[in-house]
């Protein structure tokens, strides 16, 4: 994302979060999802780079902003799959020291496994504009309708920007009715829940621990034979 993202985040910067926590768990998310049904994480590192933003911010506090920060990991598969055991890389990189682009977020996602591949630029959506005031941009109208409809109410709930608001809403509402249960919703595998969100946070977690100690590996444990793809611990290797 563009540095001058940094302005808006400059009182938590690197203090109660950095940029791997705000923008690699996107990308985490999305690969568990895909994943997660086969594999399991089963090792992290991490690297960063530093300057741009604590030039930009001046921290009086001591606090460390990293500028981009990469998460290695491991992934292993269980024995489930065609290749039982065989080990996986994945890099997750997120950055806010970018100059400003077409657009906001350059983000893309490519996932390369035995017997396929799957390319997303989530980025591009295929829309572009151009004006004398803001020049080149490309355009993502999918996320939210801003304009109001032709009687001048909000029109924007086909967006997934509101639409995923509204499906957790919608959940919470549902349960606490009792016309579902917590065990639907996540077997459902829509909604980001605290079991689904198991890996992300293991591995942003992970993350932060190899950044802490000079890019460290740490593994990922998991000692609870009743849960085996419910991560128990983080070790660091040195």
């Amino acid at each position: 994302q563009p540095k001058a993202q940094l302005d808006t985040f400059r009182t938590w910067a690197g203090k109660s979060s950095d940029i791997s926590y705000y923008l690699n768990s996107h990308h985490m998310d999305v690969h568990a999802w895909s994943v997660s049904h086969m594999a399991r994480p089963k090792s992290v590192s991490a690297v960063a780079a530093r300057g741009c933003a604590e030039a930009r911010l001046q921290p009086t506090d001591g606090r460390t902003i990293e500028d981009t920060i990469t998460v290695i990991s491991e992934w292993e598969n269980d024995a489930s799959v065609d290749a039982p055991g065989a080990v996986g890389t994945a890099l997750y990189t997120a950055s806010w020291v970018a100059p400003k682009a077409d657009c906001h977020t350059q983000q893309y996602f490519h996932y390369m496994g035995f017997k396929g591949e799957i390319r997303a630029d989530q980025a591009h959506r295929g829309y572009t504009g151009s004006t004398d005031e803001n020049g080149f941009a490309a355009l993502n109208p999918l996320y939210m309708k801003y304009t109001p409809n032709a009687n001048g109410y909000f029109a924007g709930q086909n967006g997934y920007g509101y639409r995923s608001i509204e499906v957790f809403v919608d959940a919470a509402h549902a349960i606490n009715t009792g016309a579902t249960t917590v065990a639907n919703v996540c077997a459902e595998g829509v909604l980001a829940t605290i079991d689904s969100a198991l890996y992300v946070t293991a591995l942003l977690e992970a993350g932060r621990l190899s950044l802490d100690n000079e890019g460290c590996r740490v593994a990922i444990a998991y000692d609870d034979g009743s849960h085996p793809r419910r991560p128990t611990a983080l070790k660091l290797q040195r």
